[in-house]
């Protein structure tokens, strides 16, 4: 089997193309970015997925599946940039949904995320939940996946909670688990909006990984699932154990004002993904938090 991974050079993309390859897959990865993280064994193509050229990856490729991971994935660039997410969430998936039903992809697997669930109605949130779009960023996410659905295509989506682990960068849109661990790798103060009491599911990466291996080789198609942890944890307690797990921290934690739009509560379900793919949280929150810390103190 050959896989297509869109933004395989990224944060989740890298690691989904590694546990592909260890599962004796052949893997096609195709990024607007250089592979930070390369595995010898994949092919690489620097390319943006809007351009004409990227019909070539599937002249020159037997591809069977796709996992469609390439996105422009910040809110807050989104609420200032609506055209250009909408260009590279909305018209981009188009152009990969029109070349898999050109080139007869077996299935396609993408990524959306939790933030259709904003003003969650009741917990944990399951995919039953009423969608409720607060950004273009989620605007163009939903719309992605009303494409999917329409292209006739065998597909899987994933609602994702919020990842962290190894690999993701710190700056821009990054999830907090990444800001506060790379500020304390350089023993800088934490900044918190608000009072900290605030709770998000985190989901460590790998298993979001797994997760996409899963659907590429299950038979299950036609759904929408959430991939998360299940686990509520407030943003204090982020921030209690990156601080237990990184050695000699003499930093501050610093609250500050909260943020308009954001959501006070999250727990997404997980029990569908579990109930058909499988699904497992192998990586419990301290060790995921301790596997970080350990990747951004090399990086220093």
């Amino acid at each position: 089997m050959k896989v297509l991974v869109t933004g395989g050079s990224g944060f989740i993309g890298s690691h989904t193309v590694d546990s592909l390859i260890s599962l004796g897959l052949e893997v096609v990865v195709v990024d607007k970015k250089a592979p930070l993280y390369p595995n010898p064994k994949a092919r690489y193509y620097q390319m943006d997925i809007n351009d004409f050229s990227f019909e070539s990856v599937f002249k020159e490729n037997a591809i069977d599946k796709i996992i469609h991971l390439a996105a422009q994935p910040s809110v807050s660039f989104s609420n200032q940039n609506p055209e250009e997410d909408a260009q590279n969430n909305i018209l981009a998936s188009i152009r990969v949904i029109e070349l898999a039903k050109k080139y007869q992809i077996q299935k396609l697997v993408v990524s959306s995320s939790a933030a259709l669930y904003a003003n969650p109605q009741y917990f944990p949130v399951d995919e039953r939940h009423p969608t409720c779009c607060l950004s273009p960023y989620a605007i163009s996410k939903h719309t992605m996946e009303e494409y999917v659905k329409w292209s006739g295509l065998k597909y899987i989506i994933f609602r994702y909670a919020n990842v962290y682990g190894p690999r993701q960068d710190s700056t821009g849109e990054a999830g907090v688990i990444a800001i506060f661990t790379d500020a304390i790798s350089h023993n800088k103060p934490i900044y918190i909006h608000g009072d900290g009491n605030q709770t998000r599911d985190f989901v460590y990466v790998q298993d979001v990984a797994d997760a996409n291996c899963k659907a590429v080789l299950s038979e299950v198609s036609g759904e929408t699932i959430n991939i998360s942890s299940q686990t509520e944890i407030t943003i204090n307690q982020v921030a209690r154990t990156i601080i237990s797990a990184a050695a000699g921290y003499t930093g501050s934690v610093v609250h500050s004002a909260s943020r308009l739009g954001d959501i006070y509560k999250s727990i997404l379900s997980n029990q569908k993904a579990k109930q058909l793919l499988g699904f497992e949280n192998k990586t419990n929150f301290a060790r995921g938090i301790q596997e970080t810390v350990k990747f951004f103190e090399r990086k220093k």
